[in-house]
């Protein structure tokens, strides 16, 4: 649930990664987000989730480094409440649903994030698919995947453009 939107330090919000996002910054978008916000001086929104202390930003990476380097020290954010571990979630939600070139490291790294995680190894297809929004299947090779790794594995895209993780056709 969305709480409001508010103004704040550039500087008090967290990322949820050390550094840059999962896949490296892309350096074009970084300048595109540069150029269309200095002529206004205003930005979109990020996204945060806020857990009463802390603001973890899932959406808004780029916006938030092109944001430093125009030198800005306040930014909007739109809150949601909840954790590091909600923001984490809802940030691999957002990006297994990812377009175009670097979409499959982005989508190969929230799998691999998924299989290493404790909680969400756990869970079963049914469980994931209602967590992270996609279809159960899916998630059907998430346990072969633990066992053998990315070799028996490859993502696909669907008719409408989304990345498919599924199990390689031998011979």
């Amino acid at each position: 649930m969305k709480l409001k939107t508010v103004s704040v330090s550039l500087f008090t919000v967290r990322t949820l990664f050390d550094g840059d996002e999962v896949a490296p910054s892309s350096e074009m978008a970084i300048m595109s987000y540069m150029d269309e916000i200095k002529p206004s001086l205003s930005c979109p929104p990020l996204s945060v989730c806020f857990d009463g202390s802390d603001y973890w930003l899932f959406d808004g990476y780029h916006r938030l480094e092109a944001m430093k380097r125009i030198g800005f020290n306040t930014c909007l954010i739109k809150v949601y409440k909840g954790t590091r571990r909600d923001a984490l979630r809802r940030y691999i939600c957002d990006k297994l649903k990812s377009r175009g070139a670097k979409a499959k490291n982005i989508v190969g790294y929230c799998i691999e994030l998924l299989c290493e995680d404790s909680e969400w190894r756990g869970m079963g297809s049914k469980a994931l698919a209602n967590l992270f929004q996609r279809k159960e299947e899916f998630f059907d090779n998430l346990e072969d995947f633990k066992r053998y790794g990315w070799s028996d594995f490859a993502l696909s895209r669907n008719k409408h453009g989304t990345l498919n993780f599924m199990r390689r056709r031998r011979g």
